[in-house]
């Protein structure tokens, strides 16, 4: 007996090429990327930028975590350390919704504020 060749057997030849590439695209499919890391916002760790002020006012944490500072306030702010403190830090320009974080290597206490609004002010107790 022949096989039969033609337009037909043909076309059930690319139809069955083409089932069988799918199925092979399916299976050999990359996972998908990895979902980046969300920041993580605890009430002791994050300080909030409200309208003129910071909650907390007071943050105590232990040596080696950072902190957040979230603002929150449609206005502008930089936050930076007093003079003095056992370590410096200033953050950029912070718009609303953008955050700054710094990590306390050094026990200690660290008054902060507002570059531009000196009522915006808070301190972190930095434990050993």
């Amino acid at each position: 007996m022949h096989a039969r060749s033609g337009p037909a057997t043909l076309l059930a030849g690319v139809i069955l090429l083409v089932a069988a590439l799918i199925l092979v695209a399916g299976c050999t499919n990359p996972s998908p990327p990895p979902v980046p890391p969300t920041p993580v916002y605890t009430p002791q760790t994050t300080i909030l930028i409200e309208s003129a002020s910071v909650n907390p006012q007071i943050l105590v944490v232990d040596r080696g975590v950072t902190v957040t500072w979230l603002n929150l306030d449609m206005g502008r702010h930089i936050i930076t350390s007093d003079p003095k403190d056992p370590d410096s830090f200033i953050s950029p320009l912070l718009e609303n919704n953008q955050r700054y974080q710094f990590t306390f290597t050094i026990p200690g206490t660290y008054g902060y504020h507002c570059a531009d609004n000196a009522v915006i002010k808070g301190t972190v107790i930095v434990n050993s």
